[in-house]
């Protein structure tokens, strides 16, 4: 059966481009790229695909310009429209400061996906081969992925597909000989200053020395932990929305129920609470993941890590996830010389008014007798050291006592503020008030009444 053949019969076995499709084929020059690009010219006219191509010149090499030239020729050639486009992909990973290979990556995935925008395609097809899954595959263990970034490629990913998963590199050149089919080798592709160049001419075929089926196998094995990562994929998605809640762009999850699951669905939760916050798991590997369970299932009360691209901590019963740390307010120092409204840093106002008669106070509001205070008062944040006299007890307490007591997360013990007359606390705000000073009937009444911000 010849490779055309071939290629149709798996392209209706998996079903992986539906008939009617508009294609955005990318195509560099190379013989992958140009084999997918003949391949899918020359399906039956019955599936009634439309083509295009796409090729970015990466301006990395003198003679890149020549392979535009030729990717449009052979465009031209078969009749498919293509948009050629140039970038300096050197100079972009300097202002990124990134990974050449990485940057170039990227780069090319949003030029890929900004032209399927603009061309109005379907889907955009790659032309990675089973043995750039096996390279994908020894990078990635290399880096210390785990199962999920073992699974390596998929065929499908959204809207990208990649059909020459199951075929082998040897025989895309081979069908391109045999047709007396042109392509442009890339010098680059031999430089082994590149990581994935060294695996490709140094490892693999060190590999290939013990077992020369080695690519196959591992393609089959990349494929066994794909079907097994859908299926804990679609398992941990759905008991993240059981424990897990969305707050202010990050995740809170509850720290004892996640500990109590078994390791392998706990950590593919913190992974997808991960994807949802950071938009990928780039740079995550299995250790990053295993520091967060560690610190769920063994860590203090309040614990917290800085992970690539994003950051993990323990309060009391909870896990946060965020991209960043929360941005904690400065020391804050406020003088009230008396009655009014005070507008604070975090969009919050502090109002102080004076009546003849108690209304009562309650979580937002504390009253005071006025005729035994002395303005100016002061609004500030804790301080190391702070001590008070809770309502109802008749000794002091360390502030950071009655916030381990009520389990108050960090962030939030940086934000609590303190009224005080003097050196004396009268009102955690928003927590408790002092014992004394209370209201006497007949005498004027101070009111204390925290507003929120307006929305």
């Amino acid at each position: 059966m010849t490779l055309q053949n071939r290629f149709h019969k798996a392209l209706l076995l998996s079903d992986c481009i539906p008939t009617g499709s508009h294609l955005l084929v990318a195509v560099s020059g190379g013989a992958d790229s140009v084999a997918l690009l003949r391949l899918l010219h020359g399906l039956p006219e019955t599936l009634n695909l439309s083509l295009e191509a796409a090729h970015l010149d990466h301006g990395l090499r003198a003679v890149s310009r020549d392979d535009a030239a030729f990717v449009a020729q052979l465009c031209h050639q078969l009749g498919v429209p293509v948009t050629v486009a140039r970038q300096d992909v050197a100079e972009i990973a300097l202002r990124r400061k990134g990974n050449l290979e990485e940057v170039a990556r990227d780069v090319r995935r949003e030029f890929l996906e900004a032209t399927a925008k603009e061309r109005n395609c379907d889907l955009i097809v790659l032309g990675h081969h089973a043995g750039d899954q096996a390279e994908t595959f020894l990078m990635r263990l290399m880096r210390g992925a785990g199962t999920a970034g073992l699974a390596g490629m998929r065929q499908v990913d959204g809207r990208v597909i990649r059909p020459l998963l199951s075929f082998h590199h040897e025989e895309l050149v081979t069908y391109l000989e045999e047709g007396g089919f042109a392509w442009r080798e890339d010098e680059s592709n031999i430089n082994h200053a590149f990581t994935r160049n060294r695996i490709r001419h140094q490892l693999q075929p060190l590999l290939e020395s013990f077992n020369p089926n080695i690519t196959s196998q591992i393609a089959g094995l990349c494929e066994q932990l794909r079907l097994d990562e859908d299926f804990w994929s679609e398992l941990a998605n759905r008991t993240l929305t059981e424990l897990g809640t969305r707050v202010d762009g990050g995740y809170s999850i509850q720290r004892g129920a996640l500990a109590k699951l078994a390791p392998s669905l706990a950590s593919r939760v913190i992974r997808a609470a991960l994807r949802e916050i950071r938009g990928d798991l780039r740079s995550i590997t299995a250790t990053h993941i295993g520091d967060v369970l560690q610190l769920v299932c063994a860590g203090p009360p309040q614990g917290e890590l800085h992970l690539p691209g994003s950051w993990a901590a323990c309060r009391y019963e909870q896990l946060l996830l965020y991209r960043e740390p929360p941005e904690l307010v400065a020391g804050l120092e406020l003088v009230l010389d008396g009655p009014g409204t005070y507008q604070l840093l975090d969009g919050r106002r502090l109002q102080l008014s004076v009546s003849d008669h108690a209304s009562g106070g309650n979580h937002a509001a504390v009253e005071f007798d006025a005729s035994t205070l002395q303005f100016p008062l002061t609004l500030r944040h804790c301080l190391p050291g702070d001590r008070f006299r809770p309502s109802g007890m008749d000794g002091t307490k360390k502030i950071q006592d009655f916030f381990v007591d009520l389990k108050l997360a960090m962030e939030d013990r940086k934000k609590t503020l303190l009224l005080l007359e003097k050196e004396t606390i009268l009102w955690i705000v928003g927590l408790r008030r002092c014992e004394g000073w209370r209201p006497v009937a007949g005498k004027p009444v101070l009111r204390v009444q925290i507003m929120q911000k307006e929305s």
